[in-house]
């Protein structure tokens, strides 16, 4: 899901935030319908626009500058910048960053040529992005997700050519994630995505550990330190050896957004959100783990 349509200011964390260097199977792949079958436009909130002052490009032959991260939100936000203008939409906690997706400045209901209903206007929540690139690595982090439909809950590596592999939290499915990845520009909805149980507590009652291994020839996503999926390289290469399999460097994503303002999406994501209602829509963050594959990234501490 690729297009974020909340056009907020990149700001500094108020607390302590420094710019970095200062079923028990999966379904099957064709089984995962993709909301953008109905949406006019990719739906991915995170990653509208990589501010400027963090764009990089790199060759093959370059190495990014990575931090082996073992952040704990609570205390420390070192590397990390939340994309959002007010800072109502996250809260230090005792023990994690809180994501908080707040109601439009006006609710309008609408319904598209089906009768599928969306909201005109979607509600405000924040995307946290860390302030370096990864080219290769493993990251693992205890999420609590929203529970409420129309809610999206995001873990994300987004690449600034399009390439994009992550964990996504439907509002609704209490006992689920879906995986995806994306390569370049072109987006294939409905092609490369999973949905895994996620065994245990509900998703948005208890955190779970959710984790991201990504190799040059392969990505395994776990949970709980349980690998539930393996999309190897070689399995995204055509007939000439052109594979579309994720390969640039990226920076890492959180958060938290509202499905609603797409009927195909609002479908997808248990809602629209009914915003008449007062509602209260969290997802927690309590902490993450990076470490940087060591041959394509230059490591600093």
């Amino acid at each position: 899901m690729t297009i974020l349509k909340h056009y907020f200011g990149l700001i500094p964390l108020a607390l302590a935030l420094w710019q970095f260097g200062t079923a028990a199977q999966d379904m099957s792949e064709e089984d995962i319908t993709s909301s953008v079958l109905y949406a006019p436009v990719p739906t991915n909130r995170l990653s509208l626009k990589t501010p400027i002052n963090l764009q990089q490009t790199y060759s093959d032959e370059q190495k990014p500058i990575c931090h082996n991260y073992r952040t704990n939100f609570a205390t420390n936000l070192r590397g990390w910048q939340v994309e959002n203008s007010m800072q109502d939409t996250y809260e230090i906690l005792e023990n994690s960053i809180q994501f908080n997706l707040l109601p439009p400045d006006e609710y309008i209901r609408l319904h598209d040529e089906r009768h599928m209903p969306y909201n005109q206007i979607g509600g405000r929540g924040p995307t946290l992005n860390s302030t370096v690139y990864m080219r290769y690595g493993k990251m693992s982090a205890n999420i609590k997700a929203a529970g409420t439909g129309g809610s999206v809950t995001a873990f994300i590596l987004m690449g600034d050519g399009g390439d994009e592999i992550d964990f996504e939290f439907i509002g609704g499915d209490y006992n689920h994630v879906q995986t995806n990845y994306f390569w370049g520009n072109t987006k294939e909805y409905s092609i490369n995505g999973a949905s895994h149980i996620v065994k245990g507590a509900a998703t948005n009652a208890d955190f779970h550990k959710y984790t991201i291994n990504w190799e040059p020839d392969k990505i395994e996503w776990s949970v709980d330190d349980e690998i539930v999926r393996t999309k190897a390289r070689i399995e995204t290469c055509d007939s000439n050896g052109h594979c579309k399999f994720p390969s640039q460097p990226a920076r890492i994503q959180f958060g938290l957004w509202d499905g609603s303002i797409e009927s195909g999406t609002a479908q997808w994501s248990h809602g629209p959100i009914d915003w008449s209602q007062p509602q209260t829509i969290n997802a927690e963050i309590r902490d993450i783990t990076v470490d940087c594959h060591p041959d394509y990234n230059q490591i600093v501490d």
